[in-house]
């Protein structure tokens, strides 16, 4: 122990207290669990500190089962548990609670601070997992004779009392900066959002239109064979326009706009194996949804015998998902097939462009029914889709629209992505204060202080003269 700083001793856990185990009380006897002491069990414990738990007890499940009344101030740590696959779950509970079998409460004596050996354990982390854990058949689990005969460093008691006090206030500081890079990605979808509302009114580009000359609005493309395709009444008077836009606009129907059928898997059964394994790509809702506005990936191919059965859509294709997930939308970055789960929509370049309309069913998807006829169905099929109005820029216009809503959506995305990165900062920020406070280099050294060889001695004759606690009662310190 000759790296340890001066004063500093190590220390076994077995030795820093009286250690006790739990149990679960009957779960057939209801009125064991309508109590209102605390029953920690390892879901509860994802905070640093326990005052309260979704389950409670009485004391009578106590007296009736293998746990113990463990009292305020005490080190929890989960030794059984899938958790234990990835962290080392700690914490001090602030009131007095029982434990499930799945922890191990240790009383620590009074010679140390209960915060200062749950951060470090925190901090040893995963040198105990390392050392002490063995895998069973469904859950990972600690040794506890290894767990006891792990060592820590101890300082003398008012040095762990300083660093704690300074782990409490550094922690605090990054938690809450911690809370407020988490709230980045739900602000960023709201912005985003935003951008997209304020695109598809005319606001985001209502400076550059009064910089046009004019503006020539979009006309519809034939109305008759589009009607008699998708069903469509022929009175504008079911529609109306849930907003305002400008005047150089137009409510337009997405077969209007451009091509629109279902995808085609008409063999059946759709997993037969003669489908599959050809070079012709064949997407889903699932690859859809996944897909960063352009989609490229995919898990299938069809073969030549799958391609005769579907249909092989254009790169440029909108792809708007009918089923599993609504309104799911991606543009197709390669040739491929897709099943009747999923609309193509292919867009007349005359009229606009395959990325205004994409957009557009992003920033409508929420509530599709209201740029349809009152009379339209709430599901979303291809007729649904064929009534639901679109308001369409002139084209210049909508390439005006995407290039803000392009530029908008990378500055959101590059915010997203530092906010990700500080946060994944933070993170090893803690692991560094930590590693930096256990090594001594924290807080100053007070030569005064009494050290910890002294407080150990204290600790060994604490233990052997205190009485054995009995299961059921409250563990003595």
């Amino acid at each position: 122990m000759s790296e340890l700083p001066s004063g500093w001793i190590g220390v076994r856990l077995g030795e820093l207290g009286n250690w006790f185990g739990g149990g679960t009380p009957s779960k057939s006897n209801a009125s064991f669990w309508a109590g209102d002491l605390p029953w920690v069990s390892p879901k509860d414990m994802k905070r640093a500190f326990i005052d309260d738990t979704q389950d409670k007890i009485t004391l009578a499940a106590v007296q009736s089962s293998a746990t113990s009344l463990i009292p305020a101030r005490s080190v929890l740590i989960v030794t059984r548990s899938g958790i234990l696959r990835h962290s080392l779950p700690v914490a001090v509970n602030t009131r007095e609670v029982a434990i499930s079998q799945d922890l191990k409460a240790l009383v620590v004596a009074p010679f140390a601070e209960p915060e200062f050996v749950a951060w470090q354990l925190q901090s040893c982390a995963q040198s105990i997992l390392a050392s002490c854990a063995k895998s069973g058949t469904t859950v990972d689990s600690v040794d506890f004779d290894l767990l006891r005969a792990f060592t820590l460093s101890l300082p003398p008691l008012a040095e762990q009392r300083r660093i704690v006090a300074k782990l409490d206030a550094l922690t605090a500081r990054t938690a809450r900066a911690r809370a407020d890079l988490d709230r980045i990605p739900a602000l960023a979808a709201r912005y985003k959002q935003a951008v997209l509302r304020m695109a598809f009114s005319g606001e985001l580009t209502a400076d550059w239109r009064t910089e046009q000359i004019a503006l020539e609005p979009v006309s519809p493309r034939g109305e008759l064979d589009i009607r008699v395709k998708y069903r469509l009444g022929g009175a504008d008077a079911d529609f109306a326009p849930p907003y305002s836009v400008p005047e150089s606009w137009r409510w337009l129907r997405l077969p209007e706009l451009g091509d629109m059928d279902r995808g085609k898997s008409r063999h059946r059964p759709r997993d037969d194996a003669r489908l599959f394994g050809g070079p012709f790509p064949f997407v889903q809702t699932g690859e859809v949804r996944a897909a960063d506005r352009y989609l490229t990936s995919y898990s299938k191919t069809y073969s030549e015998f799958g391609l005769e059965q579907s249909r092989l859509w254009p790169a440029g294709t909108v792809c708007i998902t009918i089923a599993a997930n609504i309104a799911e939308t991606a543009i197709l970055g390669i040739d491929a097939c897709f099943p009747d789960s999923v609309v193509g929509f292919s867009a007349d370049s005359n009229r606009c462009q395959p990325d205004y309309v994409e957009y557009f069913i992003r920033t409508a998807k929420a509530d599709l029914e209201q740029f349809a006829p009152a009379t339209a169905q709430k599901n979303i099929n291809l007729e649904v889709l064929g009534s639901v109005r679109l308001p369409v820029a002139p084209l210049d216009e909508q390439a005006e629209i995407i290039r803000r809503i392009d530029r908008a959506f990378t500055e959101i995305s590059r915010m997203t992505a530092e906010a990700a990165a500080a946060r994944r900062l933070l993170d090893r920020l803690d692991q560094a204060v930590l590693a930096k406070a256990f090594r001594g280099e924290l807080v100053p050294q007070d030569p005064t202080d009494e050290p910890a060889s002294i407080l150990l001695d204290r600790i060994r004759a604490e233990r052997a003269a205190a009485p054995k606690a009995k299961r059921g009662r409250v563990a003595a310190r």
